[in-house]
């Protein structure tokens, strides 16, 4: 196996040619850009160890489908002997999700101990493998009677954190709320903030999920109800992770925050957070 240094090394090389293929802000960008300076800090031998996994998202076009999907991709240290980690931010049906990870697993097989970095090819061979997107006419048969049979509440979830640093956390909260088919959005540091809406049983599910994970504080700021379906007061329409970032890239710009939540009319929450307390975690 080769040295950290060397992979290390290799994932930089990498990202740099990616950034190259990649050059718009909208298409690719990092998940922690510290994690890049301390990464040529070790590869100059100013630093003797990393406390950041290297890490970035690409948003792909598929053209022949006429869909945008973002991916998430963060580097283990000897990447790419050691599978990249790959994650699907885009919201999509649950069929799609299990074809995706599935199809990721045998890509991902193909190359254990691999000696080359291999993203470009992953990414090349997503293009290729478009169909994996698109939900089959039975599961849309199938989604559409259900919602014509069953009426259900909906329910909109604000959650407080003292702080969402942790990759694994930032991943299981993408995720958890994928899986559920909520919307919303989640803005990692400190201190974190999630919302999340949809069916008030999948949003029950996805805040006792989050609440069984280690926390310094975590705790629901206000539980909004939104009626059934046909009231039409869902805000969002996919869940995703907020980066509002300063000109220094280290922490969240709450102006920019602030504007986000005025778009969408929910302003009045920034003052919610940041104003009072709200409902500790039991």
């Amino acid at each position: 196996m080769n040295s950290i240094r060397s992979c290390i090394e290799q994932q930089l090389n990498e990202i740099e040619l990616l950034h190259c293929c990649y050059p718009s802000a909208d298409e690719f960008y990092f998940d922690d850009i510290e994690a890049i300076t301390e990464a040529k800090e070790f590869i100059g031998e100013k630093r003797d160890y990393l406390q950041r996994n290297l890490g970035f998202i690409i948003k792909l076009h598929l053209n022949d489908i006429n869909t945008t999907v973002e991916l998430q991709f963060i580097y283990p240290l000897h990447y790419p002997e050691s599978p990249v980690d790959v994650h699907l931010r885009t919201y999509l049906s649950r069929e799609c999700y299990e074809k995706f990870n599935e199809s990721v697993k045998s890509f991902l097989n193909n190359k254990i101990s691999s000696q080359e970095p291999y993203i470009m090819e992953f990414l090349s061979w997503i293009q290729d493998n478009q169909t994996l997107f698109l939900i089959s006419n039975d599961t849309t048969a199938k989604l559409t009677n259900e919602q014509i049979i069953t009426k259900k509440n909906f329910t909109r979830l604000w959650i407080y954190s003292h702080h969402i640093y942790n990759i694994d956390k930032r991943r299981n909260i993408i995720n958890w709320a994928h899986e559920l088919h909520l919307s919303g959005f989640s803005m990692p540091g400190k201190p974190g903030i999630i919302c999340v809406e949809g069916q008030e049983s999948d949003v029950d599910e996805y805040w006792t999920r989050l609440r069984n994970l280690t926390w310094k504080k975590l705790q629901i700021k206000e539980k909004e109800s939104l009626g059934d379906i046909e009231d039409n007061r869902l805000c969002f329409n996919q869940f995703q992770e907020l980066a509002f970032l300063h000109d220094n890239h280290t922490k969240q710009d709450l102006g920019q925050f602030y504007q986000y939540l005025q778009d969408k009319q929910l302003e009045r929450m920034f003052n919610l957070f940041f104003g009072f307390h709200g409902i500790d975690k039991k």
